[in-house]
């Protein structure tokens, strides 16, 4: 029996100017979870890493904290099928904003107070479209449908669980929530509402052998156990 943890990027810069770069707590986050693995003995044979910037500096994080340790780590492999969808993208066509003005917008940070209200008409906003687009009622030229999206997800997933032993795949909320959505066999909506509640650098464990595979487990902290930590964006 195999198993693949899927662990969802640290949090990237939402009020910055470059979403992908992680943010100091998204560093943080992906530093614990480093830390957590190494000292309770998890091992891993193989590592696949997406292709996004933040992807990367999480598993850079992970990977600094057992060299720290002088415990060995995998070869990354990148893996290109776990790139997230183009949500972004799709949100800025419905809302007729060009992307210098969304990234304009985006590098104002309102401040603690405003914050939160922010994130929460950003996720509101960000599932009504998101509805759309996967029912087909929006589309978006030049980018990926999310037909290509749910196939590429599944394609991810045929890669990773072959042979045995333990894999870690670093990615994003959106690829992991559609994974769990192949394996669970939930609706588009429903894989919508997983990746908006889908935490950063949150484990989702699958054990697989042969052609089937189980969600074990989904959106675990175990190296935050200040949930104050915890962020979802």
């Amino acid at each position: 029996m195999g198993e693949l943890v899927l662990v969802r990027h640290g949090q990237a810069s939402f009020f910055g100017a470059d979403y992908d770069e992680l943010s100091p707590l998204g560093r943080e986050q992906a530093s614990a979870l480093g830390r957590h693995w190494a000292s309770h003995g998890v091992r891993f044979d193989s590592v696949y890493v997406g292709p996004r910037r933040r992807h990367q500096h999480t598993h850079d994080l992970v990977a600094a904290a057992f060299a720290e340790r002088g415990l060995p780590w995998p070869v990354p492999q990148p893996l290109a099928a776990l790139d997230e969808h183009d949500g972004v993208a799709v949100l800025k066509h419905a809302l007729g904003r060009p992307a210098a003005e969304h990234a304009a917008m985006a590098a104002v940070d309102p401040g603690e107070a405003g914050r939160e209200r922010v994130v929460r008409e950003f996720f509101r906003r960000y599932r009504e479209v998101m509805r759309d687009w996967a029912n087909g009622t929006l589309e978006v030229p030049g980018v990926e449908p999310w037909t290509a999206f749910r196939t590429r997800s599944l394609q991810a997933l045929d890669a990773m669980c072959v042979g045995g032993g333990s894999a870690a795949a670093f990615t994003s909320g959106g690829l992991v929530s559609s994974a769990a959505g192949w394996l669970l066999g939930l609706d588009a909506e429903r894989v919508i509402e997983l990746s908006a509640v889908l935490r950063n650098t949150a484990l989702s464990e699958v054990r697989y052998s042969g052609q089937r595979r189980t969600l074990v487990s989904f959106n675990a902290l175990p190296h935050l156990p200040d949930l104050r930590a915890a962020t979802a964006v």
